[in-house]
């Protein structure tokens, strides 16, 4: 069974990018899925969400020859 949300080390893993890699990717590419905060504190753990990186990766193979 797939974890439905991943920590920002798993999806570093992953999509097998650096932490500061994927943190640019969030920044600078509006397609890519938006972390979802788990609480309202700084601390507070960072999720993404499995389906939605498999999501944005097939919609990415799809335009790289357009």
């Amino acid at each position: 069974m797939q974890k439905l949300r991943l920590t920002m080390n798993e999806v570093c893993h992953f999509l097998s990018v650096q932490r500061d890699k994927l943190n640019k990717m969030v920044k600078d590419d509006p397609t890519f899925p938006r972390p979802i905060k788990e609480g309202s504190t700084r601390q507070s753990a960072v999720y993404f969400d499995h389906n939605e990186l498999i999501e944005w990766w097939e919609v990415k193979k799809q335009t790289r020859y357009s």
